[in-house]
């Protein structure tokens, strides 16, 4: 995200809930961020649409069947649709004291095999986790509980298994990941 709010304001026809919503941000970078957003929508769509929440607080694009997920860290966005299956994604820019949060994210059986250690499994664990729960969409969710990943080794980019247990039996889901500079981005794909 290069451009300020207010050039990123100038790119879009944003309808007037939408319009109303940005007046409601009070601080630039968060404008910044939700704009930079529906940019991004904006160029893969062709048009301004409205994004709507639901009760899990997922965006949907108003009207419309195709699927979408967001996400922002630091100075980069990215929008994620499908014009029918649900979709994840989530981008991170690493920080050290990762590691010191690990008992809220990961299960005893993650922590016995991930090397705690390892930032970029660790950043590619919590990525890999808000992906899906973004692809779940379903608040309740526990990312310990909930959210199983399978034993993998960390890459600068590749594929992993992830079990989502959220109904009678676990949903297996692959995950793929990327990292740039100190930024990994994770992303469900079927």
């Amino acid at each position: 995200m290069t451009e300020t709010w207010q050039q990123l304001q100038a790119m879009l026809d944003l309808p007037q809930q939408e319009a109303d919503t940005l007046d409601s941000i009070q601080k630039d970078k968060r404008k910044q961020e939700w704009l930079a957003c529906r940019a991004l929508l904006a160029a893969m769509t062709g048009s301004a649409p409205s994004i709507v929440y639901d009760n899990n607080r997922k965006p949907h694009i108003d009207g419309s069947q195709m699927q979408l997920s967001m996400s922002h860290s630091g100075a980069y966005a990215c929008v994620y649709v499908h014009h029918s299956r649900p979709v994840g994604v989530d981008i991170q820019q690493m920080k050290p004291s990762i590691s010191k949060g690990a008992d809220y994210f990961l299960n005893e059986d993650e922590q016995h095999w991930a090397d705690l250690t390892d930032n970029l499994l660790l950043h590619l664990m919590w990525s890999a986790k808000e992906s899906v729960f973004k692809y779940a969409a379903n608040k309740d969710l526990d990312l310990k509980k909930h959210i199983l990943i399978n034993r993998f080794s960390s890459n600068q980019n590749g594929f992993f298994e992830v079990n989502l247990i959220s109904g009678q039996s676990p949903q297996p889901l692959r995950i793929a990941y990327d990292t740039f500079d100190d930024y990994v981005l994770t992303w469900t794909v079927s």
